[in-house]
């Protein structure tokens, strides 16, 4: 398992830059919503080639009748 980060950057201005590390696919909007928010206002969001990429899950079902 590929390990995660997030990489936190201070600037002397006061802008706080954050970059995701490990994650693919959409489950890394949902991973730091609660800093985000608590940081303020969100002026710039780039997403990364990896937001892009399909996330294989693996699920099963079982049913018995």
């Amino acid at each position: 398992m590929q390990r995660k980060e997030v990489e936190i950057v201070i600037n002397n201005d006061g802008t706080v830059e954050m970059d995701q590390k490990g994650w693919e696919g959409k489950s890394c909007d949902g991973a730091i919503n609660d800093l985000v928010k608590a940081l303020g206002k969100v002026t710039d969001k780039k997403k990364k080639k990896e937001y892009f990429k399909k996330v294989k899950i693996n699920a099963k079902q079982n049913i018995k009748a």
